[in-house]
């Protein structure tokens, strides 16, 4: 019995493995430890293997932010590299994608999209304040390694369905992460959650796939809308081009 046991472990191990490196669709809240594990060690390999240019931008975070196929665009003319690792929380982010997939590669700025798979943990033992937390370690780790970088950190996405439910836990990680980024001139808390739900009180329906947690392109529109007008702006006049 213990044998069939392993077995079906070892299985389910593969096929979550050879899942995220064949290029999987990005991962949802539902996502096991183990892809989320693989899909960051395949992007941290094809960063490393294809570096991002010293001095650009680097977005990290989770599926909200691995989805976000327009940034470049959205931002332009700013240099921008995509590592959002879908299913990811912000544990993750402060302890492996700050140390391996942003200070190595020396960028001027990061913007940051986590919480969202932290206040949706089934054990319900993460709170806004372990996020908070979990955040404080991030930005010491980033300034210390790079204390001219900035850092651009955005509001949780209120995705309809259970998630909503949350929306008061939501609203108070909102919360602790902008006190805490209006502690250090370097760091910007951007509020794209309001915009993302209607007068009526609720997720704006085509903000987001029907049955789904994740945006559609009017989502990223609102995204589109909150942080250009400050991100293009403040990061415009050190991009390379700019000084030629």
């Amino acid at each position: 019995m213990k044998q069939s046991i392993t077995a079906f472990i070892l299985l389910i191990t593969c096929v979550s493995l050879s899942a995220a490196e064949s290029g999987a669709e990005a991962l949802t809240d539902k996502s096991s430890p183990s892809k989320v594990a693989a899909l960051y060690q395949k992007i941290l390999a094809a960063a490393k293997k294809s570096p991002p240019a010293p001095g650009s931008i680097i977005c990290i975070g989770s599926s909200q932010m691995q989805n976000w196929k327009t940034v470049s665009a959205d931002l332009a003319p700013l240099t921008i590299y995509n590592y959002g690792v879908g299913g990811s929380k912000m544990s993750h982010a402060a302890e492996l994608y700050i140390t391996n997939l942003v200070i190595p590669f020396n960028p001027r700025a990061v913007i940051l999209y986590e919480g969202s798979n932290d206040i949706m943990d089934k054990t319900g033992k993460t709170k806004p304040e372990t996020v908070l937390e979990n955040f404080r370690q991030l930005e010491s780790k980033l300034h210390a390694a790079l204390p001219q970088a900035r850092l651009y950190v955005l509001g949780l996405v209120p995705s309809p369905g259970k998630r909503f439910e949350l929306i008061d836990d939501i609203r108070k990680t909102n919360t602790l992460l902008r006190q805490e980024c209006e502690t250090q001139a370097w760091m910007k808390f951007l509020d794209t959650t309001s915009p993302l739900i209607g007068a009526d009180g609720v997720p704006k329906a085509e903000c987001f796939i029907p049955g789904n947690i994740h945006m559609t392109a009017a989502g990223y529109e609102v995204w589109k809308s909150v942080i250009a007008p400050v991100v293009v702006p403040a990061e415009k006049r050190f991009e390379p081009a700019a000084g030629r």
